[in-house]
């Protein structure tokens, strides 16, 4: 597998260095007044090494992962893995130059002990001179009955695919073999597309950002979403976060004052473009909104922007997202103003680290294009998406509708 070489590695932090070229490929900058907000999912973000004893990524790319996240103070990350030394080993980083960041983390989801699949965990690291921990903690799982009820309408809509147009005499026996398969895993897995529980439990905490002039408390969902070529399955996963989070948003948002952000990997690649996303979700929105007598306010900003969230540079998988009855927080017609309020007020990027390597010189390939083999796997495969608000003050903007 081809890697960055130390050498390179230098060249790039190098390029980064000179002038603006950081500031002009997303990298954000930390300031005292405001908070960075960033969602990433750090390929396979687990051991240090491996059996042999070398490094599962190189210093190179470690060095680069804590490079950006210093300027951020909650930092969302997804797919770290079972083992977490990365994660510690990150937060050691981000505090051996004087900072204080703490780690919290879910519990491994998306398999069960003993039987395969993708175990993961959600990783938060926060910067406990501007951020504490509040007092909530929990992962966000659908209750038994709402699984029964998608498993039943599975099971109807996989049933259904049997059976004839007109009368069959062998249908009784097709049934039959149908409900026989179900007891096989890998069966069942091909004949019941259809989402019943997410396939990873996103994980929910809330953090406090308060001082003499207020307070956010913000309820944060950490969420990877599930990934493969089953377009639908991906949609109903992804609406289904959605409606429970707008389902919650009158108590919770409404009545109680907290916010819903959610900084996760959404695998969103559901309709065929980015505009059409953002249309398919308006759609949704308004539709539940009147359906339930609701008035849910919520801003997707990286789906207004043309973000392209992938290294390849060819989806917009990753988001930062709101729910929010606070006037001190943009709604969605509010952003076109990101970046032009001052330099601590609302703003929203992505650290576009595949342009950075190619313009640097190490991550262009012979061809002119990017050599997406010597980084994405040591790296990752994905940016890092961020959000700027200010900490509360008599000076912030004020946006009204």
């Amino acid at each position: 597998m081809a890697q960055f070489s130390p050498t390179e590695w230098q060249t790039i932090n190098d390029f980064l260095d000179q002038g603006d070229n950081a500031l002009i490929h997303g990298m954000p900058v930390r300031r005292d007044s405001s908070l960075i907000f960033t969602s990433w999912n750090i390929r396979k973000f687990g051991g240090l090494k491996n059996r042999d004893g070398s490094l599962k990524k190189t210093q190179g790319a470690t060095e680069m992962i804590a490079r950006y996240c210093k300027a951020c103070d909650l930092i969302a990350i997804q797919e770290v893995q079972d083992n977490t030394e990365a994660l510690f080993d990150l937060a050691n980083r981000l505090n051996a130059d004087g900072g204080q960041y703490k780690v919290i983390m879910s519990d491994v989801t998306g398999k069960a002990p003993g039987y395969k699949g993708m175990a993961e965990r959600s990783g938060f690291l926060y910067n406990t001179q501007k951020i504490r921990l509040g007092s909530l903690a929990s992962d966000l799982s659908l209750d038994r009955s709402a699984v029964l009820s998608n498993i039943s309408k599975a099971h109807k809509q996989a049933l259904e695919g049997q059976i004839p147009e007109e009368d069959d005499p062998s249908l009784l026996v097709r049934a039959t073999q149908f409900f026989s398969a179900l007891r096989e895993e890998r069966k069942m897995n091909k004949k019941l597309k259809q989402f019943f529980q997410f396939i990873r439990s996103p994980h929910m905490v809330e953090f406090v950002i308060e001082n003499d002039f207020g307070a956010y408390e913000i309820y944060c969902i950490n969420a990877h979403l599930v990934s493969g070529k089953n377009k639908t399955e991906r949609e109903r996963e992804f609406f289904a976060l959605l409606e429970w989070l707008l389902l919650q948003s009158p108590k919770t948002v409404v009545e109680q004052g907290k916010i819903f952000m959610i900084l996760a990997d959404l695998n969103l690649d559901f309709k065929s473009n980015v505009t059409k996303r953002k249309h398919g979700i308006e759609e949704y929105i308004t539709s539940l909104n009147r359906e339930k007598n609701m008035d849910a306010k919520v801003n997707f900003p990286f789906l207004d922007g043309g973000f392209l969230t992938n290294a390849r540079e060819s989806e917009t998988y990753d988001h930062i997202a709101y729910i929010a009855e606070d006037e001190r927080w943009p709604r969605g017609r509010h952003n076109d103003l990101a970046g032009s309020l001052g330099p601590d007020q609302f703003d929203f990027g992505m650290f576009n680290f595949t342009q950075a390597f190619v313009a640097a010189g190490p991550g262009q390939g012979a061809d002119g294009l990017p050599d997406y083999d010597k980084f994405s796997h040591d790296f990752t495969d994905h940016m890092p998406i961020w959000l700027r608000m200010p900490l509360p003050s008599a000076s912030q903007h004020i946006f009204t509708v």
